[in-house]
């Protein structure tokens, strides 16, 4: 076993990784005479807006050589971003500039992206045009230095060929394109940001040094790598100064911090293994059942990829066994490093190169202590003596030295000794008391605010902490900050933070309060505490807060009528996960935060009146009704009763005028909302979802601040009530499921409303024509709304439109409008009209016009996909059959699955493609649901995956037309470059699937409409289009708009599949290479289209024959 200790001195190589860690986010290269007062003037306002440290050289003469400081800054920034733009070349110093950012490429692993600004990337590349020229003056220029010019056109060779931006002569929407730059870039910021490791990390880089070398990154062996040492050494920081080192050299990485403390909740070692997998495989969300279902999965998905995991503050085998069990679990290269206090765990696990971290010695020690004590890296003269003597009695621990520093910060010198001399009555080896000398020093109210962190709230959110502390007349926003600044605590930007031993020294302080009995402490988290304290009737006034986490399976509490009655003066009640049992007859009216899930309690007591209580939550209890008192109470800002099955009524809130949020969800009991609800004028969610008997709600509402509205599944809700007022606040309100008839006309008030689920509410028969007023609507859910007759003219900004199973709709006014693009709104993205036989007859000619709307959208810069569902036959005539070279793979049928596929040349460009897909399909009878969609996958990479799922409720299913648009330049082969390093796009698959859940989806028939579009300039240089490509596509290449200058391919492909199909092609798929369709094969076809529509006409159910709108 190798053991390493940290050098005493600093390591004598300077030149750690560490010590080059990035100034910059990005450094930018441009022409200035080019674009300095315009694009890189707006890209370098739109990077520095959004957050992204960026370089830019204001010097606007440019001569000699370039500067010692600007080479540095390039090698000090994490980015390099070139403007290529028409005189880019013909500076010498640009072209330096190009050659020292690709040195930094090679040699630091410095992401390099190229804009093409209004230039060729084959100009730059092959040295043409501009470039050419100002290269041939550099030749004539440079005759004694030829190799400095042959070197600079390799370097431009070499940055064309990378993966960047390419903005052309006569494009528009530039801002955009600046958008989508910053957008790329503050991805890899972001995914690639540094660990804080404090402000004065001395120290750091002998340490870094150290363990680097113990690494040996280069190596292609698995390496595990422990560091070891006592708590407050500062093991986690070291850990986030390695990880700051040599992430980048990884293909994943990932630190997992505070093991031991997250692990501990039930599900927490499942949290920390899709925390692992999320943030190597960079997703955005992953969901695992169980730990062995994680285990199975970190072996399967990281098994070949060289990844950088530390595992922050371990103390059990089974974490490691949860996270890291073995080398084989990880690709070659891949580094693991575990911190922990506990050298045998890393023994036990097989850990053969261990670090211990030593204390600080003297020098370092005393340079940590200057910087917290007096803000310099050195003690003033006259505190020279008084600061050695602090130093030495804290022995290089660099917890403790930084929060002495801070508590003797701005104190004489006389303050310095009388605090020394009190440290000499406490052992060195007590760090906690040495600890509680800067705990003495606070005001009393900073005093509370850290006990009650340290005994309740370590790990807990900034907002949570701050609004229990403000329930309990304390101030958070001074307080938390004082105790950063005495580094007490700490803020990870959105948690509070605590030392392990900082939390026991604050429990500490409060046993001590009462060493053998804890009725009279002020604070009460140990759960055999509790259980003594509530069973024995031992409380007292003393007592402040109660916070009670159990083991599992411990026993249940058993109350009784006086367990509460001496506790006059609690303010916290929180319950996590305790099991209670009997009644009590007395609540503390200080009470400011009650939260009890599951409370066995009917009622609470008749005499609770907490005025100052401030948040209420009591989700699946036994509470049947609430006390009168709580008509009045001024401060309460949140109500939580979810799945309180018992209970009937609640009371009249007219005095709970700062009521935030009320949960109702699942009181399967309640039948009344009383009136007062509808007047809270700063209620923001109301939430009264599977509420069965729930029959009156408030006739009336002026809810100003209401953002959530969700009624969902109360199935015997009949009215909607009249909006007195205009509620420009209401975002999403969902009345699914219930027994509505008719909406009110003064829903046009709810002109903020963006969201509207009105699905499987069948006793709805009209939508008023005042849901226009709805401006900035966007989702529309009318599912199996089975009386709805109407739908009136919808907003313009409809993006999510579904109306499916509506049996008896007839009409809809100006349909083919919400198609239509515009300006201000994207247009329809999905829209669902399957099973609207009846609408279908009656919109006659509109069908068609719908299909010519989705043809022009396809044919267009429609920039979003989308997708349409209705009732039909066939496939548009519009779809042409012309030759395909594509691979197309006959459809496959599994058990309850139909699909099929088609490969798209390597030799095309993908970013120039749209897809228009068309299928005719049909649900077998009596099928329990179904639902289809589309995969896009490059080199076996997926790019994109969408479905949509749906019930199938009619007795007897018909035809229905799918219409899908997909443009492929909606995403970048440059995210697919830095996903996948050694990605080479040898093949474009597109898959279209149906499934339904008993039976097979019967495809009728089926096209892909493939546009290819392409600049004529791309042609022209064969940059583009090679010419085996040409000749692919010259045969049936069509001006798509003569003014862009655009070229077209459609390549289609119709598709039939017969009942008899399905045998011949259920064991394996059938390759095909899809000829030209000769005139005479068309019309075979076309009367096989026709024979088909018979039949399926004749299957069709009885419609109605309203008139045709």
């Amino acid at each position: 076993m190798n053991m390493v200790s940290m050098a005493n001195q600093a390591a004598s190589s300077s030149s750690s990784s560490f010590s080059n860690s990035c100034t910059y986010d990005v450094f930018l290269s441009f022409r200035g005479e080019d674009t300095r007062h315009n694009f890189t003037d707006h890209l370098y306002s739109a990077l520095v807006q959004k957050g992204i440290n960026t370089f830019i050289d204001d010097k606007l003469k440019r001569g000699g050589e370039i500067s010692a400081s600007l080479l540095k800054a390039i090698e000090k920034s994490r980015i390099s971003i070139i403007v290529f733009s028409s005189k880019y070349a013909a500076s010498k110093w640009c072209l330096d500039e190009l050659d020292k950012i690709l040195e930094c490429k090679k040699l630091r692993q410095q992401k390099v992206w190229p804009i093409f600004y209004k230039v060729e990337p084959s100009d730059v590349r092959h040295q043409r045009g501009s470039f050419g020229e100002a290269l041939g003056k550099h030749e004539c220029k440079f005759k004694n230095n030829i190799h400095k010019v042959h070197r600079w056109r390799k370097a431009l060779s070499e940055a064309a060929n990378l993966s960047g931006w390419t903005f052309s002569d006569g494009d528009r929407h530039e801002s955009q394109f600046i958008r989508k730059i910053v957008e790329d870039v503050s991805a890899e910021v972001s995914y690639h940001a540094y660990l804080d490791v404090g402000a004065h990390p001395v120290g750091i880089e002998s340490y870094v040094g150290e363990i680097d070398k113990i690494l040996e990154v280069g190596e292609k062996s698995i390496r595990m790598v422990g560091i070891w040492g006592t708590g407050g050494i500062g093991k986690t920081t070291i850990a986030k100064a390695v990880y700051n080192s040599i992430a980048h050299k990884f293909g994943g990485s990932c630190f997992l911090a505070n093991v031991r403390e997250n692990s501990m909740p039930h599900g927490g070692l499942v949290q920390l293994q899709e925390t692992l997998l999320i943030d190597i495989l960079r997703v955005k969300k992953l969901k695992l059942t169980n730990v062995d279902k994680g285990v199975d999965m970190i072996k399967k998905m990281l098994s070949n990829k060289k990844v950088l995991l530390i595992l922050d503050d371990v103390n059990q085998l089974e974490q490691l066994h949860s996270l890291a069990r073995g080398s084989d679990w990880f690709g070659s290269g891949s580094r693991i490093i575990i911190t922990t206090r506990d050298k045998h765990l890393l023994t036990a696990h097989e850990v053969y190169f261990i670090y211990k971290v030593k204390e600080l010695d003297y020098h370092e020690a005393l340079e940590l202590f200057s910087w917290n004590a007096f803000k310099r890296n050195v003690p003033p003269s006259d505190y020279v003596k008084v600061a050695r003597r602090a130093v030495h009695y804290v022995q290089g621990l660099p917890l403790a030295l930084t929060v002495l520093g801070s508590h003797l910060c701005g104190r004489s010198i006389d303050q310095w000794q009388a605090s020394l001399n009190s440290y000499m009555r406490v052992p060195n080896k007590e760090i906690q008391e040495i600890l509680k000398i800067s705990f003495d020093a606070l005001e009393d109210p900073v005093k509370e605010i850290f006990l009650h962190i340290a005994c309740f709230f370590k790990g807990k959110y900034v907002d949570y902490v701050t609004q229990m502390l403000e329930c309990c007349d304390l101030n958070p926003m001074i307080g938390i900050e004082l105790l950063v600044e005495k580094a007490l605590i700490t803020t990870d930007g959105c948690r509070v933070l605590m030392h392990d031993l900082l939390e026991e020294m604050g429990k500490e302080i409060v046993r001590q309060e009462s060493p053998n009995n804890p009725g009279k402490r002020s604070r009460l988290w140990f759960h055999e505490d509790i259980y003594h304290v509530l069973t024995e009737n031992t409380g007292t006034d003393t007592i402040k807060g109660i916070m009670i986490k159990v083991p599992e399976s411990y026993n249940q509490i058993c109350l009784n009528a006086k367990s509460f009655s001496k506790m006059k003066s609690l303010n916290l009640f929180v319950n996590y996960d305790a099991h209670f049992s009997g009644n009590i007859d007395y609540l503390s009216n200080e009470l400011r935060w009650l939260d009890w899930p599951g409370c066995s309690l009917q009622s609470l007591p008749s005499n609770f009146h907490p005025k100052k209580l401030a948040v209420l939550n009591m989700p699946q209890s036994c509470i049947t009704r609430l006390p009168d008192g709580f008509k009045n109470l001024p401060k309460l800002t949140s109500v939580d009763f979810e799945g309180c099955k018992f209970l009937e009524k609640i009371p009249d809130f007219t005095g709970v005028t700062n009521l935030e949020n009320l949960n109702l969800d699942y009181c399967t009991s309640l039948v009344e909302v009383h009136p007062s609800v509808g007047f809270l004028d700063k209620l923001v969610v109301l939430s009264l979802r599977g509420c069965s008997n729930l029959m009156k709600f408030p006739t009336q509402i002026s809810l100003k601040s209401l953002e959530v509205m969700e009624l969902g599944n109360c199935f015997r809700l009949e009215n909607f009530p009249v909006i007195v007022e205009k509620m420009e606040s209401l975002r999403y309100m969902n009345l699914q499921g219930t027994a509505i008839k008719e909406l009110h006309s003064s829903i046009g008030y709810l002109i903020g409303l963006e969201e509207l689920y009105l699905s499987n509410c069948e006793d709805l028969t009209t939508l008023p024509c005042s849901i226009y007023e709805l401006q900035d609507l966007k989702v529309l859910d009318l599912h199996c709304c089975k009386s709805l007759r109407e739908i009136p003219e919808l907003p313009p900004k409809i993006r999510w439109l579904v109306a499916s199973d509506c049996e008896s709709l007839e009409r809809f006014s100006k349909l083919s409008k919400i198609f239509k693009h515009k300006e201000e709104s994207r247009g329809i993205y999905w829209m669902n009209l399957s099973n609207c036989y009846r609408l279908r007859s009656n919109l006659g000619y509109g069908v068609a016009k719908i299909e010519n709307v989705f043809l022009n959208q396809a044919s267009s810069d429609h920039d979003s996909a989308f997708d349409v569902v209705l009732p039909g036959y066939e496939v548009p005539k519009w779809f042409p059959y012309r030759k395909c070279e594509l691979l197309i793979e006959a459809p496959r049928y599994r058990c309850g699955i139909c699909e099929f596929s088609f490969e798209i040349p390597a030799t095309v460009q993908l970013e120039s493609i749209r897809l228009a897909f068309c299928a005719v399909f049909k649900v077998v009878q009596n099928s329990s649901g179904w639902h289809f969609g589309a995969t896009i996958s490059i080199s076996d990479v997926c790019l994109e995956r969408d479905y949509k799922f749906f019930s199938c409720s009619r007795k007897t299913a018909s035809a229905h037309v799918w219409l899908k648009y997909i443009p492929l330049r909606t995403w970048k082969k440059s995210q697919i470059f830095e996903t996948q390093p050694r990605f080479h796009p040898h093949r474009c698959r597109v898959r279209f699937y149906f499934e339904s859940g008993a039976r097979p989806v019967f495809l009728k028939s089926s096209s892909v409409d493939l546009l290819l579009v392409c600049d004529q300039d791309d042609l022209n240089y064969g940059t583009a289009v090679n010419h085996q490509q040409e000749e692919l596509l010259s045969e049936s290449l069509k001006p798509l708009n003569p003014q862009k200058r655009n070229l077209q391919q459609r390549a289609s492909v119709l598709m039939k599949i017969d009942d008899a199909n399905i045998k011949h092609h259920q064991e394996q798929p059938l390759n095909l290479s899809l000829e030209p369709t000769n005139p005479r094969k068309r019309k075979h076809n076309e009367e096989r289209r026709h024979h088909r529509k018979q039949r399926d006409v004749e299957e069709q159910p009885s419609t109605s024959t309203s008139p045709m709108i």
